[in-house]
């Protein structure tokens, strides 16, 4: 009879198992973005908007605007003292998808390498995380990454001390933007309350534990929670509603594209892939394969499967989650509609990012669920494999698992990882194309040093819209960049125009309308400009849009090839 398997070596095939699918993954996903030159280069993509020098500015706050990228413009400027700016942006891009794959490896390890390995590679390739890559958020995705991570620290065995450390360490990352914040309150709070009536114990001390749970989440979100209640109507507009919504990203509809977790308001961001009934279908065949694991895994329990609190756990994230987002867009859009007036929902109003939560559920259940199918026939038809139990189900001792038997465990978890790379098969091509590094103009520095070294007050950017887009980069619209790169406060566009079905949404009023009057008009006028704050401007040449011209007491102090830089003279 051969020897036993320690359950060491289990755990070590667990952990190698989940890693190395994390790293292909990851790979895979952004390996030609962040893997080529040049190195020193920025990333103008969308959202995702980097510089060479990023500086804690009068902007890094939020300014009189809605936080949004609030502490993250702060934590990338303190990593810049430290690293090269291009590795910094790199790092935030290919972090979210490492560390969800390895909490998702951490979460299920006690499973064995066929949940560890199916649950990693589940949670990176899909079309929730490859669609909010391609709206440039992947920061935002730290919130949906430490979830895995959030369940363990608050299920941990340990003392409650202990705990609060774990929560604080696994809400950090997140707490980089305040979306990523919310989705961490809320993680820790559900799965805290579940915990509380699994546990037996004195109720009233397990829910004190619970609420304490909540404060390391609460003094993270200081950071862009203060700013916030500064100005809690920023942003604030019912129109939000109606231009963020979720929307139908393939031939199934609204409904179709939520329950295969797409469905994001922008249509720059959708796969052309989700254009294809087979895609939707292999990511559906997932859903439906997680709905069958949570059946029959709570059906049939036995020792070594997840709980059944678990496991609705699991099921409940992933209902929840795509029923509200399709609610809010449906029946309850007028309410939502509404609601977008009340200081801070705005925060929620991209309801496409809520779908996280069901994100990871179907790849917990489809891990699972793998696993368990996988060892029962095992048991069946040939002997366990090293990694697993050193007893059958029956309880007699097992024998290493057969070379046909080998087979069969890796064609399951090939066919599985498979269907998720089918869920986003142009993706990758789609990132390397577009979201790629810029070389950074020679012209960039000087218009820098310029405008530092000019008077104090405001920079204004002109033209007056928030999304810039030139040859030099490609055909995607990028966020002006100069905000992370001027110490002085900068007063640009944030109205975002929004068109769907052949309706424009205009998502705004957060600018000064005295700004804005100078800006859209047709000459700059020294004192006008005086009066509003404004010292210097900053004018893009080769980005679509109209600019006023220098009027009387308005100086060219530099007239390059891109920028053009204007200087207010001193009143008389």
């Amino acid at each position: 009879m051969p020897v036993p398997v320690p359950a060491s070596r289990q755990t070590s095939w667990a952990w190698a198992s989940g890693l190395t699918v994390t790293l292909a993954a990851t790979a895979l996903l952004l390996g030609g973005v962040v893997a080529v030159g040049p190195w020193d280069g920025v990333f103008l993509f969308r959202d995702f908007v980097t510089v060479p020098d990023p500086v804690l500015g009068a902007n890094t706050g939020g300014g009189d605007a809605a936080p949004r990228a609030v502490p993250l413009d702060a934590v990338v400027a303190a990593l810049s003292v430290l690293l090269p700016s291009g590795l910094v942006a790199r790092i935030l891009l290919v972090s979210p998808l490492l560390l969800v794959g390895c909490g998702m490896t951490t979460l299920l390890r006690r499973h064995g390498p066929v949940a560890t390995a199916v649950g990693a590679g589940l949670a990176i390739t899909n079309p929730y995380v490859a669609e909010r890559l391609l709206l440039g958020q992947a920061p935002s995705l730290l919130g949906f990454a430490m979830i895995p991570w959030l369940v363990l620290a608050v299920r941990a065995q340990r003392p409650l001390r202990v705990r609060l450390l774990l929560v604080l360490l696994a809400a950090a990352p997140a707490a980089i933007t305040p979306v990523g914040t919310v989705m961490a309150g809320v993680t820790v709070l559900v799965v805290a309350t579940v915990h509380v009536h699994s546990r037996a114990g004195r109720w009233a001390s397990q829910v004190g534990q619970a609420v304490a749970l909540m404060v390391p989440v609460g003094l993270l979100s200081l950071p862009w929670l203060v700013p916030a209640l500064a100005h809690p109507s920023a942003g604030a507009v019912r129109d939000g509603a109606d231009a963020f919504a979720v929307a139908a990203d393939g031939p199934w509809g609204t409904i179709g594209s939520v329950v295969t977790l797409g469905g994001v308001w922008a249509g720059g961001a959708w796969p052309d892939s989700r254009g294809n009934a087979a895609v939707l279908a292999a990511q559906l065949v997932l859903v439906l394969g997680a709905a069958s694991a949570w059946w029959w895994l709570r059906r049939a329990h036995r020792p070594g499967r997840p709980s059944r609190s678990a496991l609705d756990l699991a099921a409940a994230a992933y209902v929840a989650g795509v029923v509200g987002v399709l609610l809010l867009a449906g029946p309850l859009l007028p309410v939502w509609r509404e609601l977008q007036q009340v200081p801070g929902l705005a925060l929620a109003r991209d309801t496409h990012r809520w779908l996280g939560w069901s994100t990871l559920a179907v790849a917990a259940l489809v891990a699972l669920g793998l696993a368990h199918l996988v060892k029962v026939f095992a048991a069946r038809t040939v002997p366990l494999a090293p990694y697993e139990t050193t007893t059958k189900m029956g309880g007699s001792p097992a024998k290493p698992l057969s070379k046909c038997g080998r087979g069969y465990v890796l064609g399951a978890c090939a066919v599985v990882l498979a269907l998720g790379i089918l869920t986003v098969p142009d993706v990758p091509a789609r990132l390397a194309r577009d979201a790629g590094p810029v070389a950074v103009p020679a012209e960039w520095t000087t218009v820098v040093d310029l405008v530092h070294e000019g008077p104090e007050g405001s920079v204004l950017l002109l033209p007056w819209q928030p999304f810039r887009q030139v040859d030099r980069v490609g055909p995607v619209q990028f966020l002006d960049p100069f905000p992370r790169a001027l110490e002085a406060e900068v007063l640009h566009a944030r109205t975002l125009t929004v068109r769907r079905d052949g309706v424009a949404w205009e998502v705004g009023g957060e600018e000064d309308p005295q700004v804005r009057a100078l800006a859209t008009g047709t000459s700059l006028e020294a004192e006008a400009l005086r009066e509003a704050g404004i010292s210097q401007v900053i004018i893009w040449r080769q980005t679509p849009g109209a600019s006023p011209t220098p009027g009387q007491g308005v100086s060219v102090v530099h007239d390059g090839r891109e920028w053009q830089v204007l200087r207010v003279g001193q009143s008389p």
